[in-house]
């Protein structure tokens, strides 16, 4: 099994960069969506959050709302750090549980995830989709409709430009077309399948 995390701002298109290495074969372990699953009424993160912010954060039907909640973790870095203590030890158990299944297999097994930083729960490499902020903030406000002011908070409540680019052990441009990205997705393929198996057993970073 081959096992690596993907990693990249927000407007980045690392979802993009997913789904073509989905295209190739890979399975790929969407972080948000492990957390989404657990953020439906009556699930751990779900109990854990309405627990410290209440129902300023529910919407009329019960159900979490996300655009409420981001609106007061994006714009305060202490709160944006309880939520992630909150989320990190039960998304980490079920993203080693998945991948854990494709163990001695010739699978590729893909996380992906913004705040990647290292290598993580027996990884043999990191993918960086990197781009310019400003391009990014474009794309949010252009493409996703998103307000500016809200936009630039998210991107600024993430991890610096140059600490990602340190980190990374493959780095995708997405400055240009998508056609010149899928080129580049080519490239990490053929990267990420010269690397070592995983590990034989995954483990839950501390």
């Amino acid at each position: 099994m081959k096992f690596v995390g993907l990693s990249g701002i927000i407007g980045s298109g690392k979802s993009t960069v997913g789904a073509f290495l989905a295209r190739r074969g890979a399975d790929v372990i969407d972080v948000d969506l492990v957390s989404r699953d657990m953020q439906e009424p009556g699930g751990p993160l779900f109990l854990e959050i309405v627990a410290r912010w209440g129902d300023m954060v529910l919407d009329a039907d019960g159900r979490l709302d996300r655009a409420a909640l981001g609106a007061i973790v994006f714009h305060d870095k202490a709160q944006l750090g309880e939520l992630t203590m909150m989320a990190a030890p039960l998304t980490e158990r079920a993203i080693v549980t998945r991948a854990s299944a494709s163990l001695g297999t010739d699978r590729v097994v893909v996380v992906e995830a913004a705040m990647h930083l290292a290598r993580a729960y027996g990884m043999e490499g990191l993918v960086l989709v990197d781009v310019d902020p400003e391009l990014a903030l474009t794309r949010l406000v252009e493409q996703r409709g998103m307000d500016e002011e809200d936009a630039r908070a998210r991107l600024a409540s993430q991890l610096p430009r140059e600490v990602r680019l340190q980190h990374a052990d493959f780095v995708i441009d997405n400055g240009g077309t998508p056609e010149e990205l899928d080129s580049r997705v080519d490239d990490a393929w053929a990267w990420i399948m010269a690397l070592p198996d995983a590990t034989p057993k995954l483990v839950v970073t501390d």
